[in-house]
């Protein structure tokens, strides 16, 4: 009977892991990663965000269409922090740097870091991607752990012509 559940819950998973991409499980304090669970207060636009402590967070990996270039959204911009809002805003979440191969800030002063949204630890940047709203972008280096996440993301969205993939349909 053990091995009838134990098989059960692998075929349960397996068929999640269908639906999406399997993430990293969430962080151990071993310095490299905050245990510490943060709420998201604002959505900035679809690649940044600001958590309860005041941190903005540059999600890595991701470039989405800016909110105010030349004066007003790029096409897609709404969207995409529509997006975030809808997925992210008045959320938990925890977040893994991307401290071992690059920097822990832009420019900007932004931490830059992969958002887990809780309890089921979805990545917000991979999910972005996914959607459509941005392309696998390096222009900061990403985690060899998620580079194939976004890949497949960016792979999916793609091929459903979702989001930037297809702006014509999906974007004002």
């Amino acid at each position: 009977m053990r091995i009838n559940v134990t098989i059960l819950a692998i075929a349960f998973l397996a068929a999640l892991s269908c639906e999406r991409s399997p993430v990293p499980t969430p962080p151990s304090n071993d310095g490299d990663e905050d245990s510490t669970s943060h709420l998201i207060v604002d959505v900035k636009d679809g690649d940044t965000i600001e958590l309860d402590d005041g941190q903005v967070v540059r999600l890595v990996g991701i470039d989405t269409p800016e909110m105010n270039y030349g004066g007003s959204p790029e096409p897609c911009a709404v969207e995409a922090k529509n997006y975030c809002e809808l997925n992210a805003l008045n959320k938990r979440c925890y977040l893994v740097y991307n401290i071992p191969i690059g920097d822990s800030l832009d420019i900007y002063g932004r931490t830059l870091a992969f958002v887990h949204i809780l309890p089921d630890s979805l990545c917000l940047n991979i999910e972005v991607t996914r959607a459509g709203w941005s392309p696998d972008w390096d222009s900061y280096p990403v985690r060899s752990d998620y580079e194939e996440l976004f890949e497949q993301a960016e792979a999916e969205a793609v091929a459903a012509g979702r989001g930037i993939w297809d702006s014509e349909h999906n974007c004002e």
